[in-house]
């Protein structure tokens, strides 16, 4: 192995490890609040919530693309260049969140419900807060220096969730996740100025004819990134619609729950990917051997997580979420399946812009939507248990595509390795869960299932890919046992 070559796979690993610290740390505090909050607040809060949340999600998205994403890709970024990124990125946060104030009393209209209107008047104040410590962050992720950032990010997270517990019991209502977000992204930005700003502060300086250059990339990643948040929130949008604040509430505790999932387990590997793949990005041969290392890594970490929440759904439901959402269970088991398909996703995203292909990110996110919207629409007329029903029918048939279009010219990955790579971590995960769900028959309590599902389920699942999946132990291994220097 070349020292270049080691080089790069050591700072991955560390930049993993980190990134496994972070989002385990968010997954703990993002679960104890959820098991606070929906013994506190009703279905009908978190209704509301998820609608401001879904609209929320289109400017966050836009905020958090686009100039940042450029920034990762492109290898050589001049003193000038980084501080017209830094000032081009609080404009665009500043009008965005003047977007969102503008447009709040139309959508609180459209949805028939006032209270949206300071609900997403307030919100828009956290686009200015995490503007300002963006450069920052997007500096440390392109270096792979993700050890400050963990440290960032758990220090946000446990100051947002002791906000939105304190304010739940205050009486806040909706308004308890706003005060929650809007206070985690002042931590985040304080300390990304404190902790990752000592090699370099922006000067007051921007130019036109500097940013040129990121605009291209930054329009079709921005666009791209729009239509991927678009199939990931229509759901809860359209939904809204269709059926009152509580029956949207319980579908969406379920459904965010699902989501949650997806940001602790895939960006421990995924958030890697692009900076990585940018780094390598002309040796097909190691484009070719970081996609296939990181698809092998998400399956096998996800197929257990999503196997589980479907065979295991009604205790988990009975211990996360309290008695008023006993009847979600079956909406958990169905989103585990739209859970594990969209994980087998989540590289495409750092295959394409890593290569630097942001125009074909577009297209395949395209494609996603025309698939998506009309599951969505006519599942939504049925009711949030058809909206499931369609939602995992819609993501499994669009496997096919994301091979033939994307990893297997991007990365040669064939058909066959591809469908092992998928479906190999399921069939392990089945089988590991057969045992512990005869087992778990014999509780009855909840927390003594999972417990007792947990138990037979983990050593079982690690020896079987001992047996047949020593890459995914290898890896983990490195993650897991720090060497000595």
């Amino acid at each position: 192995m070349s020292e270049p070559t080691a080089g790069i796979k050591e700072k991955a690993f560390s930049a993993v490890r980190w990134t496994a610290v972070s989002a385990a740390t968010g997954a703990i505090v993002q679960l104890l609040q959820v098991m606070v909050l929906t013994r506190i607040l009703t279905p009908a809060d978190y209704g509301v919530m998820a609608i401001v949340a879904a609209v929320l999600t289109f400017p966050w998205v836009i905020n958090g693309t686009g100039l940042n994403s450029a920034f990762i890709y492109r290898r050589h970024v001049t003193e000038g260049e980084r501080s017209s990124l830094f000032w081009a990125g609080v404009i665009f946060a500043v009008l965005l969140g003047g977007v969102v104030l503008a447009l709040a009393p139309l959508i609180a209209w459209a949805y028939g419900d006032p209270r949206l209107f300071p609900l997403l008047a307030l919100s828009s104040a956290t686009f200015l807060v995490s503007g300002v410590g963006a450069q920052f962050r997007m500096n440390a992720e392109k270096n792979l220096r993700f050890k400050p950032m963990a440290i960032i990010e758990t220090a946000a997270a446990a100051v947002s969730m002791m906000v939105a517990v304190l304010t739940a019991m205050a009486g806040a209502g909706p308004y308890t996740l706003v005060w929650a977000s809007l206070s985690g992204a002042v931590v985040n930005s304080g300390l990304s100025w404190f902790y990752l700003s000592a090699d370099w502060k922006p000067s007051w300086h921007i130019s036109w004819r500097e940013l040129q250059p990121y605009v291209h990339f930054s329009l079709a990643a921005v666009s791209s990134a729009i239509i991927s948040n678009v199939n990931r929130s229509l759901d809860v949008i359209v939904l809204g619609r269709f059926v009152p604040a509580g029956s949207l509430g319980l579908y969406s505790v379920p459904r965010n729950f699902m989501q949650q999932l997806q940001t602790f387990v895939n960006p421990i590997i995924s958030r890697v990917g692009f900076p990585l793949i940018s780094s390598v990005q002309h040796d097909r041969a190691r484009v070719s051997a970081i996609t296939t290392s990181t698809l092998n890594m998400v399956g096998a970490l996800n197929a257990p997580v999503y196997v589980g929440m479907a065979l295991f759904a009604d205790p988990l439901v009975r211990v996360l979420f309290g008695t008023e959402w006993h009847g979600t269970g079956h909406l958990l088991s169905i989103l585990a399946v739209v859970g594990y398909v969209r994980a087998m996703f989540s590289p495409i995203r750092d295959l394409i812009l890593g290569v630097g292909l942001a125009q074909l990110e577009l297209r395949w996110n395209l494609v996603v939507l025309a698939a998506t919207v009309p599951a969505i629409l006519i599942g939504s007329m049925h009711g949030p248990f058809w909206l499931a029903i369609c939602l995992a029918a819609t993501a499994t048939l669009l496997l096919l595509p994301a091979w033939y279009g994307i990893y297997r010219p991007l990365a040669g990955i064939g058909f066959a390795q591809f469908m092992v790579l998928i479906l190999r971590p399921v069939l392990l995960a089945l089988a590991g869960m057969v045992p512990a769900v005869l087992i778990a028959r014999e509780f009855s309590l909840p927390l003594a299932q999972l417990a007792a599902g947990a138990l037979v389920t983990a050593p079982l699942y690690l020896l079987l890919n001992m047996l047949t999946n020593r890459p995914f132990v290898h890896s983990m291994s490195r993650l897991l046992l720090v060497r000595r220097a």
